[in-house]
């Protein structure tokens, strides 16, 4: 038994120490905040949703993280062209995870770093980009994606 709570004891020590040493700023405190933040949440939500609009290439959806003004001429699938170099009807987004959300020290930027795997249709070329995902906070229409910026 005593063998037990001292191994248990060991990784929690070992499992606060990597916490600790994973960010530069060497906040512990500022790390824990962030990672029980209702916009980190929010902002890990919105990007997944964001991706698997994507995915499915529900291009109008994918269009509705942008603020109301830059809706106007955002054109999803000719970004996507840019960032994949791939027409939008060969892309397959298989996979795609969320990798972090930071939260600038204003609480007014964010990036979302992601990991994505794809597949060229009609190839056996399989990428695997990782791209970033801005986002500011709009005062009357909250968090909205800066995908031209995004996207580049």
């Amino acid at each position: 038994m005593k063998k037990v709570i001292l191994i248990f004891v060991l990784l929690l020590t070992v499992a606060m120490g990597l916490l600790y040493f994973s960010k530069s700023s060497g906040d512990i405190t500022h790390t824990f905040n962030q990672v029980a933040s209702a916009d980190v949440r929010y902002l890990r939500e919105r990007s997944t949703d964001f991706l698997e609009d994507l995915q499915f290439k529900d291009f109008d959806k994918a269009a509705t993280y942008h603020s109301l003004e830059d809706r106007k001429t955002v054109d999803i699938a000719n970004l996507i062209e840019r960032l994949f170099a791939v027409k939008p009807e060969f892309l397959d987004i298989r996979r795609y995870e969320i990798t972090s959300v930071d939260i600038d020290r204003s609480g007014d930027r964010a990036r979302v770093m992601t990991h994505t795997v794809i597949k060229l249709l009609n190839t056996n070329e399989i990428r695997e980009p990782d791209i970033i995902l801005y986002w500011r906070k709009d005062p009357k229409e909250g968090w909205v994606m800066k995908l031209e910026s995004s996207l580049h």
